[in-house]
């Protein structure tokens, strides 16, 4: 299963530091920070980029309160020359009073061969702020490929033209297939919101997640990775039942990869090697799904990384639907993403016993889906639906 954003990194292409100045910068004048609803210090920006090629930021900030300096720094969404900018939003829990200084900000970055993403936010009458300054709109898939795991960030202005703060969508976009349209909905922080007079600077971007496969026993084996480590060529090797890649980490600095396998892939004994050397790892069962965690640390350069632990003779039984949340597994059977699963698998992911759900109950999907029904509705409804006999 291949996914649109997957990213070529130019591997360990030097990483340079820039700051307003730069092609790649933290906009003057267009960085602040505010105590939000909850008291927390909340800092937020944008990140231009000038670049001819597309890049992958990380941004650092730093704020003074009381003499101790607080640090946060994240790798945002890649930023397109065409896009030019991608907001950020930093909330520092430790900062709650006081009159904190917020310090010079950095950019570190890399250039990145990632195709365009092709997605379009609508400017008609769909696009809609409401009086509590939340606002409403869709974005169009314009391209020839489908999109995962899509966000919207947005910046928020006041009638001065004043930035306020930078916003999110409030739920990821699971997929966007060619010629599709999806809604998202944004919700500024209720201590900002009454002072936002309109958003600007749309953007579309992805979460640093690679779904990958590979062959095991003939089948296609199904797993993902959240890290901004890239992972390629993974092969599995049936006499060490373990999973090899190719690791290439282009920051100069440690970052972690965090690997979620199927359930029923493994008894939880994994290993992990980094060039021949095992290291540290941290396994987890996800309390939802079942399936399993594997966390660890890759250092800057290019590695070869080996997960052991996979039980002997696997022949993969799941598919890609086992990384789906219960609201993914919903969009999946009422056919919403690129493969749909069965009643049997919808019911297995929601924990309801059972192989036969009555088509109909797809409309209650649809109002999930674009009437932001929450998912827990219509969960509930199959459970109401399954003591009653309906659902079997």
């Amino acid at each position: 299963m291949k996914f649109a954003y997957a990213i070529p990194f130019l591997i360990l292409l030097a990483l340079f530091s820039h700051y307003a100045h730069a092609e790649v910068y933290v906009a003057k004048g267009q960085y602040g920070g505010y105590f939000d609803s909850h008291g927390i210090y909340t800092v937020y920006g944008y990140v231009g980029n000038n670049e001819t090629k597309p890049v992958i930021a990380k941004v650092g900030v730093e704020v003074n309160s009381g003499g101790t300096v607080f640090s946060e720094s994240s790798v945002l969404p890649v930023i397109y020359p065409s896009m030019s900018m991608m907001p950020f939003k930093f909330r520092f829990p430790q900062i709650t009073s006081g009159d904190p200084i917020l310090l010079k900000p950095g950019v570190s970055f890399i250039p990145t061969d990632s195709r365009s993403l092709n997605l379009d936010v609508i400017y008609d009458k769909t696009l809609k702020q409401y009086p509590d300054g939340h606002l409403t709109g869709f974005i169009k898939n314009t391209g020839n490929g489908t999109a995962y795991n899509i966000n919207v960030y947005a910046l928020v202005y006041d009638k001065y033209n004043q930035l306020l703060g930078a916003v999110q969508s409030t739920t990821t976009i699971s997929q966007i297939r060619p010629g599709e349209k999806a809604e998202f909905v944004m919700f500024p922080d209720h201590t900002i919101a009454r002072d936002v007079a309109y958003y600007s600077c749309f953007v579309p971007g992805t979460e640093n997640t690679q779904e990958l496969s590979t062959d095991v026993n003939s089948k296609k084996f199904y797993f993902s990775v959240n890290s901004i480590v890239y992972f390629s060529n993974q092969e599995f090797d049936k006499n060490n039942n373990s999973i090899s890649f190719d690791a290439a980490n282009p920051w100069q600095i440690t970052y972690y990869a965090n690997f979620m396998f199927p359930k029923d892939s493994s008894n939880g004994d994994f290993k992990v090697f980094i060039d021949g050397k095992e290291i540290k790892s941290l396994v987890s069962r996800d309390q939802d799904t079942g399936n399993w965690h594997v966390a660890f640390n890759v250092d800057y350069g290019q590695h070869k990384v080996t997960i052991f632990g996979f039980q002997p003779n696997l022949v993969p039984n799941s598919d890609e639907y086992f990384y789906l949340t219960p609201q993914l597994a919903l969009n999946s059977w009422a056919g919403y993403l690129t493969f749909t699963i069965s009643d049997s698998q919808l019911l297995e992911k929601l924990g309801i016993a059972g192989k036969f759900v009555p088509p109909w109950v797809k409309n209650d999907v649809n109002y999930m889906i674009f009437d932001n029904l929450p998912a827990d509705y219509v969960i509930n409804a199959i459970r109401y639906l399954a003591h009653q006999g309906i659902v079997r």
